[in-house]
């Protein structure tokens, strides 16, 4: 029976990691075509806070400090977790800013 409580334990520490994971965004979107210039604008800026909020919970943060002292796989979770969103989010950069060329958005400014 004492197995019982590591499994409960490892499983709680599992699911607190999967649940402190970065948000992923998707790069290409059906609705793509139909995006506004004021639309991709948004979506641009919402696209660098992501990554900036990224930044301030990798490396040295608070966030792996917590995940070391009680958990240090987790560490290694968030950094992968963080590398893999940082890139989707730079992918739908790239996409928004080939959109914004293509609809002639920097002469409608």
């Amino acid at each position: 029976m004492k197995v019982l409580p590591k499994i409960l334990a490892i499983t709680t520490m599992l699911v607190s990691i999967a649940s402190c994971t970065h948000q992923k965004v998707l790069v290409n979107r059906g609705t793509d075509d139909d995006i506004t210039c004021d639309e991709i604008r948004e979506e641009r800026i919402k696209m660098e806070s992501l990554i900036r909020d990224i930044h301030d919970k990798t490396g040295i943060s608070g966030r792996n400090v917590g995940m070391a002292l009680l958990f240090w796989p987790g560490v290694i979770v968030n950094e992968m977790n963080a590398s893999d969103a940082e890139n989707l989010a730079n992918e739908r950069l790239s996409v928004l800013a080939n959109l914004y060329r293509k609809h002639g958005c920097a002469k409608s400014k």
